[in-house]
């Protein structure tokens, strides 16, 4: 029987709804996951497109201002060397149009000195101007070094830079006009740190919030004279673009609350979050919706399966959907048609197995014994089917002085060929009981029979034989079987072959149930004690190993002239039916094997 278990004995409503919280995970987790991808991939794009923005915005703003300063700086300083080519030192005096081009362009206020016992002597002011100098300055212009320049400017005085410069026997002291400072302080936009008067400079909208952390800034302005720095100060970051003037050794700078600079992108960040969640949620009840109807229809096809587990039947499942659960669907009633279909043949074909057995059993009763040992001879049977009832037969019927032997082979085998056998075998058991000792008479009896039985369709070869002990003769006849072999006499020294073996094949008539008239001649032979008989059914020499290849007849042929050279004709059938096990290996067979031999014992 077959014991189909589809389903476990769990309840089919928990397993479906196991699986809906399954695919309800997987795909939360699925859309969680790529929402958070996609939501940090865009932050993370947004972050750097900004702070890469920032960062040369900032930079390129300093390096401009940095430009500017060099620009104005070597113009101002040209106008002192200009002042200095241009003095007349022969009248101490400038040019008249010098003086009208400082005017014009407003140079400042630029004094020429020359030192004489120890001290500058002031010779002449370009503008004609009095500049006032202190003893301080007049030591620090007497000190200078050749080419020396001294540059300082005042944190108060944003528009203005004085300058001392000496060239030759001159120093030259000046108050520059200089609006650079003054410039950028107007800008509002970076601020000032003065190294050399530790004076700084705050745009008035960061100034309250920069202050506190000057004494931190001097250690980056220490470290480079120029660059952009991300940095922590007071547990706050911040973004620091500077670059050193180094003619005035000051410091140009900007620094950036990072938190302000990218409030923008946190803000998009915030909407672009809150639009994710709301996809997000979107789609899990999107995915749930779906998911429970995907679930229903799988809930009824595991509740189909469940009972057609139980009970071996199931109503069909109609689900219009045309997607893959609609296709299930259309399987599992196709599999439950064929399953019940298998299921009835089935049963069919155990019924019928139970019915081979049962004829297998009473075909073996319809046997003979396999071996019978008496003084004056030895006989011997081997028989194996290829399925369940063979169409083989063999037979024997000893008396006082005589040995019936008789072995057939029904057309095919399985039940056709056993039921031929067993009619077959009634008639040889009425021989018996009426003492018919003729092999063609018997064949005779048993051809009408069949004829009458199969009607043609059914046929069986056979050959029959009544050995007489007492005269030692063998009388047989034959219906197209196999020729059976009579083994001679051994002789010492002798080597057998095959054309020493004789062959009763003298009469041959047809084949049992073939024509009913038909009349079997005998034909009669010497029969020594010491030789054997050896009768057989081509499913001996058909007989196949797992190479496919065939026992054959020479194989039969050679094992006998063996046992004839070495004088045991005796022990020939065990000897076959040795090597017949061994050379199919119990494999199954396309024909019955079935043999006989029957050896009379020298006195």
């Amino acid at each position: 029987m077959i014991n189909l278990r589809l389903l476990n004995d769990e309840p089919a409503e928990e397993s479906a709804m196991s699986l809906k919280v399954k695919f309800l995970l997987i795909v939360s987790v699925l859309l969680i996951a790529s929402s958070a991808t996609i939501f940090f991939l865009n932050r993370e794009t947004f972050l750097s497109d900004k702070r890469s923005y920032v960062y040369a915005n900032a930079l390129e703003r300093i390096d401009g201002i940095s430009q500017n300063f060099n620009q104005d700086f070597n113009t101002s300083f040209e106008r002192i060397r200009s002042a200095l080519q241009l003095f007349d030192a022969s009248t101490q005096q400038f040019p008249p149009q010098v003086k009208a081009l400082a005017n014009n362009q407003k140079w400042g206020d630029i004094s020429i000195f020359i030192a004489q016992d120890g001290f500058p002597l002031r010779l002449m002011d370009v503008l004609g101007t009095q500049i006032s100098t202190s003893e301080a300055i007049t030591n620090r212009l007497t000190s200078m070094k050749e080419n020396e320049l001294i540059v300082e400017n005042d944190i108060q005085f944003p528009d203005k830079l004085t300058v001392l410069f000496r060239q030759g026997p001159y120093r030259v002291y000046a108050n520059l006009q200089f609006p650079f400072f003054k410039n950028i302080q107007s800008r509002n936009e970076v601020a000032l740190y003065l190294a050399k008067t530790n004076q700084w400079w705050f745009p008035a909208s960061s100034n309250d919030g920069f202050n506190s952390i000057t004494p931190r800034l001097k250690e980056f302005f220490q470290q480079s004279s120029s660059g952009v720095k991300d940095i922590d100060l007071n547990n706050r970051r911040y973004l620091m673009s500077f670059k050193k003037l180094s003619q005035l050794d000051v410091y140009v700078f900007e620094v950036f609350d990072k938190k302000s600079i990218f409030s923008v992108v946190d803000s998009i960040m915030n909407k672009t979050l809150a639009a994710s969640l709301i996809i997000l949620v979107i789609g899990l009840v999107a995915v749930f919706l779906s998911i429970d109807s995907l679930t229903q229809n799988l809930l009824r096809l595991a509740n189909a399966m469940s009972e057609f587990s139980k009970h071996g039947t199931a109503k069909p499942l109609k689900i219009a959907n045309k997607d893959e659960i609609g296709q299930m669907a259309g399987v599992f009633n196709s599999m439950q048609s064929k399953i019940e279909g298998l299921l009835q043949q089935t049963q069919e074909k155990v019924r019928m197995q139970a019915e081979l057995e049962t004829a297998k059993e009473v075909q073996t009763t319809l046997l003979p014994k396999m071996k019978v040992e008496t003084e004056a001879y030895s006989l011997k049977g081997y028989y194996h089917p290829a399925s369940e009832c063979g169409g083989d037969l063999w037979f024997h019927n000893c008396a006082e002085d005589k040995i019936f032997v008789f072995i057939g082979d029904a057309t095919g085998h399985g039940v056709p060929a056993a039921l031929i056998t067993a009619a077959t075998r009634s008639i040889l058991s009425l021989t018996v009981d009426e003492k018919i000792w003729s092999p063609g008479r018997t064949l005779g009896r048993i051809n009408q029979v069949l004829c009458d039985v199969a009607k043609g369709e059914k046929m069986m070869t056979a050959f029959a034989a009544t050995i007489d002990l007492k005269a030692e003769k063998i009388t047989y006849a034959n219906a197209s079987h196999e020729q059976p072999l009579l083994l001679p006499l051994s002789e010492e020294g002798r080597k057998f072959k095959k054309s020493d073996i004789t062959l009763l094949g003298e009469v041959n008539g047809k084949r049992l149930g073939h024509e009913k008239d038909t009349v079997y001649e005998e034909i009669s032979t010497d029969f020594k004690l010491g030789q054997t008989l050896f009768a057989y059914t081509d499913g001996l020499t058909d007989a196949e190993n797992t190479k496919k290849e065939q026992f054959g007849e020479r194989t039969v042929f050679k094992l006998a002239a063996d046992a004839c050279t070495k004088g045991s004709q005796r022990s020939l059938h065990d000897q076959i039916a040795k090597r017949i096990v061994e050379f199919t290996q119990e494999i199954e067979q396309p024909d019955d094997i079935t043999f006989l031999s029957l050896h009379l014992r020298e006195s």
